[in-house]
């Protein structure tokens, strides 16, 4: 056998280009270099600043699976970006067992995020971060809203997909947005501000309430119940 120098580069590498090398289990293989890219992106074994998750489309009898985006809806299908507002994350991303779920509060929260397709960046979603508790019965994951701006394409069934933070909104400890989504005369709202802070409050198409809309009460530091006349859906904005 001739010495390696001696054999040409294959420039440029394509994905059916192969390497001889040993697996895990000491045997001798073949690897492609399509493998050893999925490898490497899949596995999260190069250091990115978006997170990267995997869309299920969840069936009756289906456990959610770490490094998930789901919907509590069964059967959603592909999810056009632009209605988009709510959906659950996991706290880990794919094949990765980092708990990342702080960056959903910090610096996730109030700034705008961009769900990108990984495997075709002009298939994204633009958003407002606007909310993220944890799951109270499925505690690994986080209930996520979100307000679109503008994108084309979809979420689809077994596709992987970057979050990545765009523009920082400041910090979310001064501010926070409760979106109410089920309509109501009464919200409660837990913000966890550590403040009393001013209320001003939209409805549903974003139209501004005038002052004296409702009868706020503070229950404590971190929580509040405002009371309207009568039931409707919008957000309340709290700094």
């Amino acid at each position: 056998m001739a010495k390696i120098s001696t054999y040409p580069l294959s420039t440029p590498v394509v994905g059916s280009d192969k390497w001889i090398g040993t697996d895990a289990q000491a045997a001798t293989k073949n690897f492609s270099a399509s493998a050893v890219s999925v490898f490497i992106n899949e596995y999260n074994k190069i250091e990115s600043q978006s997170l990267r998750y995997k869309y299920k489309d969840m069936e009756a009898g289906d456990v959610r699976l770490a490094g998930t985006i789901t919907f509590d809806d069964l059967n959603t299908g592909t999810v056009p970006f632009s209605s988009l507002t709510q959906f659950k994350l996991s706290k880990q991303q794919i094949n990765n067992a980092v708990d990342v779920s702080t960056y959903y509060t910090n610096p996730l929260l109030q700034s705008t995020v961009l769900i990108s397709k990984c495997s075709d960046p002009s298939t994204f979603g633009l958003f407002e971060w606007d909310a993220a508790v944890q799951d109270g019965t499925e505690t690994n994951f986080w209930n996520i809203d979100v307000t679109y701006a503008t994108g084309y394409g979809s979420l689809e069934d077994s596709k992987d997909y970057f979050i990545s933070l765009l523009t920082y909104k400041g910090d979310p400890a001064t501010t926070y947005i409760h979106p109410q989504n089920v309509a109501s005369a009464t919200w409660t709202i837990t913000h966890n501000l550590n403040s009393y802070p001013s209320v001003t409050v939209t409805d549903s198409a974003n139209t501004p309430y005038a002052v004296g809309f409702g009868s706020v009460t503070y229950n404590s530091a971190n929580q509040l119940t405002i009371v309207f006349s009568a039931a409707f859906a919008g957000k309340a904005f709290l700094n």
